[in-house]
């Protein structure tokens, strides 16, 4: 059994494009075979659907791994504070 993993974002610096993990039940075993460094959130999807960790994998499946999105800046580039609402 031969699943795909896809990666996005600061992820493809750690798997390699069309990349195929044989031999794995679930979602969370194939991310664990990955040896992943800690990179906070994970969005998982399993043929273009969410997935969770006990999610089961067939063959053929393609397993895509998005890195969580957070943070950012609530001061505007120049330098005045953003308004506040109430």
């Amino acid at each position: 059994m031969a699943v795909t993993i896809q990666a996005t974002g600061i992820l493809k610096q750690h798997i390699a494009p069309g990349l195929t993990l044989d031999g794995v039940r679930t979602v969370g075993e194939a991310v664990a075979r990955l040896d992943l460094p800690e990179m906070g959130e994970l969005i998982l999807l399993v043929n273009g659907r969410p997935a969770y960790w006990e999610t089961a994998l067939a063959d053929g499946d393609v397993l895509h791994l998005v890195p969580g999105i957070s943070g950012g800046n609530r001061r505007p580039a120049t330098g005045q504070e953003p308004p506040v609402y109430r």
